[in-house]
This record gives structure tokens, C-alpha cells and sequence, in this order.
């Protein structure tokens, strides 16, 4: 009989130090979702939770109702094609949410997501193959004046807006 006893105890053993494990694992991953939850609401550029009010990129709008708003401002169009999540897609949203003020007066900025189901209704209005991708138009948003694809810095950014301004 003491054999067998022997031969249980380690079993009881193994068993209860594979459930000390996996709750271990199971606290730890809990532990990473609440950490990554809360990083998420503390976002600066996720206004829902109540990040900066300077981020007008990360701003989910309709875009097509901008779009017609835009048409007819009076103004030359700036249309931003981008995710929240591709990284050249951030570093232009970043260069946008700098500069656009500047220019708030002048130029109306069109923000479509392309996640978002207006930003895809408004881009099949648009010829392009990759984000992001920035249209310059003309006042009433009917003839493109330029584009770009991909990121760019501040100073492009100001020269494309400022070259818009001056097809007036």
C-alpha cells in the first residue's frame, strides 16, 4: 500500500502544480488585456475617450458630407486618404494635425478614414491604389490640382497647401 500511496501523492502533486501554472498564465494575460484597455482610452488621439481635441486625423467623420461641405466652401479642397493604424499613415497625420490649422482659413481639409464606410464611399470617387494619398483641389472640388502618396513632412505639406492656395 505504500507503493501506491506514493505512486498518488506525486500525481496530486503534478496535477495541482499545473493548475498553480496555469492560473499564473491566466492572471498574467488578464493583466496585459486590463494594461492594453486602459492604454487604449488614454490615447491622445482617440477623442472618444476624451484625448486632445487636437487631432483632427483621428476623427471619425462622414466623409462624404464633408466632401459636400467642401465643394461648396469656396475654398480649394485638401482630401486626406489614410488609416489610423499604417505607419506612413500616421507620420502624415501627425504632419496634418500640425500644419492644417495654419491653414484653416484658406483650405478645407476633407479627413476620410478609409475604414470607415463613408471614407469608402467617397473614395471610389477618387483614382488611387494606396494610402495614404492626398488630393489637392480646386475650389468647388471638381479638378484635381495635385496629389501625393505616402507621408510627408511639414514643409511639403506647407508647399502643396500654399501652391493650392495660389491656383485660386
Amino acid at each position: 500500500m505504500t507503493v501506491e500511496k506514493h505512486g498518488a501523492e506525486p500525481a496530486k502533486a503534478t496535477g495541482g502544480k499545473t493548475l498553480a501554472v496555469i492560473l499564473v498564465v491566466a492572471i498574467g494575460f488578464l493583466a496585459l488585456i486590463a494594461l492594453k484597455v486602459a492604454a487604449d482610452r488614454t490615447d491622445p488621439g482617440d477623442l472618444s475617450a476624451g484625448g486632445s481635441a487636437s487631432s483632427i486625423t483621428a476623427v471619425h467623420n462622414d466623409a462624404v458630407g464633408d466632401f459636400e461641405a467642401a465643394q461648396t466652401s469656396g475654398k480649394p479642397v485638401y482630401v486626406l486618404f489614410h488609416s489610423l493604424t499604417c505607419d506612413p499613415c500616421i507620420e502624415i497625420s501627425n504632419v496634418v494635425d500640425e500644419v492644417m490649422p495654419e491653414y484653416s482659413d484658406d483650405v478645407f481639409f476633407v479627413n476620410a478614414i478609409t475604414d470607415d464606410p463613408s471614407a469608402q464611399q467617397l473614395a471610389a470617387d477618387f483614382s488611387f491604389q494606396y494610402i495614404p494619398t492626398s488630393f489637392f483641389l480646386a475650389p468647388g472640388g471638381e479638378t484635381v490640382i495635385d496629389s501625393y502618396v505616402g507621408a510627408m513632412d511639414a514643409t511639403q505639406m506647407r508647399g502643396y497647401l500654399d501652391a493650392l492656395i495660389a491656383e485660386q
